[in-house]
């Protein structure tokens, strides 16, 4: 039981130390929501990179998403409608950049229809402030944008700053003494502690694990043995190379609601440069940005192994998935795939390639099909936030709050 980590001395109880592994937004905003929480006598949050946030944390759209995607009995479609109004509080109230341009959500034909209706359904049982309109009214929020017949509006959907948002985070963090610590990886964790590759130990009572593409190596360490292996996908992002302010809001096509990617789209990002994307090309590492950068060839060969027999089985349509994203690699079929969105020109602009980003995405092993939802895993004294798959940015404020009720619960159990 946790509730023995809370020891009596001289009649009075002690607080217990927190260690948080992964300095991503996830494991930053659990960090600011323990110390608001006052309930630890340490927090410690470890990082194995130079810098904090550097992956998918920073790597984003930085699109603040309304929750409409995501099925009711989804702890995603659960989290996000709240999550939403928590980030952009945040950004407001500390002065973050953002771009409050709202989102259509476009068809294409009849067959789309049907799925909007199913997204419109979504977003109202989760509390999501959305609209459904027929293509009339579509000038009076994105000009540019064609439908077939109907379009979702959601003036929630904003964008925002992630490398900003994460310093403010960072600055918080810093002025309540909480330690941070990067350039330190985790090589192995035993009852109450965890050994670093330079062999330094850090002493936890409660260990939360919110290391992104490497929770499930970690939970493994820790003795979990869930039925999931990681299977990473790359979005690839073009970015205009100047400011453009002809576009209202962001237009994105019904999704295949069926997958957990929504597709090439639209985005307006906080300063008005226009992204096109993403992809979701199958790579074989959490960090594998090129071709053989951050391979890491302690997971790539079951990466790899799991790509192929989901290739020759064509679980969850994987084949036909990968063999559609694979044309992406070309920047003309990008724009050609954006312009079925728009009546601009979108080959007017000049666009570059922009950093890409990778979702940190789970496989079910016992359902063969990926796993659609955000996982959390308890062992012990050991708590692990796995398939930080989008929203996940967008909802990294409610989910600290999760964790921290969930992890507080069980101390005073």
């Amino acid at each position: 039981m946790l509730s023995k980590l809370v020891h009596n001395v001289n009649g009075k109880s002690t607080k217990p130390s927190l260690l948080i592994v992964g300095g991503g937004i996830v494991g930053l905003t659990i960090a600011r929501e323990a110390n608001l929480s006052k309930s630890f006598s340490s927090i410690t949050v470890l990082e194995k990179e130079n810098k904090f946030g550097m992956h998918a944390s920073t790597r984003n759209s930085g699109v603040i998403h309304a929750g409409f995607y995501y099925t009711p009995d989804s702890q995603r479609g659960r989290f996000c409608s709240k999550a939403n109004e928590l980030m952009r509080n945040y950004c407001i109230k500390n002065s973050i950049p953002v771009n409050r341009c709202g989102k259509v959500v476009v068809t294409r034909n009849s067959n789309d229809e049907q799925s909007l209706e199913e997204l419109y359904k979504r977003g109202k049982a989760n509390g999501s402030d959305i609209s459904l309109f027929t293509k009339e009214k579509l000038s009076k929020y994105e000009p540019l944008a064609y439908t077939y017949e109907r379009f979702l509006w959601s003036p929630n959907t904003w964008s925002a700053s992630p490398k900003y948002l994460l310093s403010k985070i960072i600055q918080e963090l810093k002025e309540a003494k909480v330690k941070l610590i990067n350039s330190t990886k985790v090589s192995s964790v035993e009852p109450h502690k965890v050994i670093t590759e330079k062999g330094e130990r850090f002493f936890f009572d409660i260990l939360i694990n919110s290391s992104g593409g490497y929770s499930l190596s970690l939970a493994k360490e820790c003795g979990l043995y869930p039925p999931y292996k990681l299977l990473p996908f790359k979005g690839i992002y073009l970015k205009s190379n100047k400011a453009i302010k002809t576009f209202k809001s962001h237009i994105y096509p019904v999704p295949n609601i069926s997958q957990p990617f929504l597709g090439i789209h639209t985005t307006i990002t906080y300063d008005n440069f226009l992204k096109l994307g993403p992809t979701a090309i199958p790579v074989l590492s959490p960090e594998n940005y090129s071709l053989f950068e951050g391979l890491d060839l302690s997971i790539t060969p079951e990466i790899f192994s799991l790509q192929i027999s989901c290739l020759l089985s064509n679980s969850f349509n994987f084949r036909d998935l990968a063999l559609k994203e694979s044309k992406y690699l070309i920047k003309s079929n990008i724009i050609k795939e954006a312009q079925k969105l728009t009546y601009y020109k979108l080959n007017d602009i000049s666009f570059d390639w922009y950093s890409p980003g990778i979702r940190p995405q789970l496989f079910n092993t016992d359902k063969r099909c990926l796993e659609m939802d955000f996982v959390f895993l308890r062992k012990e004294s050991t708590f692990h936030v796995l398939n930080s798959i989008s929203p996940a940015w967008t909802c990294s404020f409610k989910t600290a709050q999760y964790v921290l009720d969930e992890v507080l619960k069980s101390i005073r159990t």
